[in-house]
């Protein structure tokens, strides 16, 4: 049994890395950039972007800001009881 995966999908556009962030049951895809001066190879830009997801929380219904996540919070790596796997991939150019 496979278990779903986050796809990251990592493009470098002059010296700023775009990544598409496709999570399983969320209607549309999460958007990230990353100065290619400050992650020069992709491996450095998808382990930023896996951390700063696995610390990121949905924000509550209050105005105020999204909160780092405690052992009982859902993290976007748990989905219906079940660990999420993280897939990326580096395309370089865009043409």
């Amino acid at each position: 049994m496979s278990f779903p995966a986050i796809h990251l999908l990592l493009t470098l556009h002059g010296n700023v890395w775009r990544v598409r962030i496709l999570i399983p049951g969320e209607p549309c895809p999460r958007w990230r950039t990353y100065r290619a001066e400050d992650y020069p190879t992709p491996e450095t830009v998808a382990r930023r972007c896996i951390k700063g997801l696995s610390a990121v929380r949905e924000k509550t219904k209050g105005d105020g800001p999204a909160e780092i996540p405690d052992e009982a919070s859902k993290s976007p790596f748990i989905q219906h009881g079940l660990p999420l796997r993280v897939r990326w991939e580096c395309w370089p150019y865009m043409s």
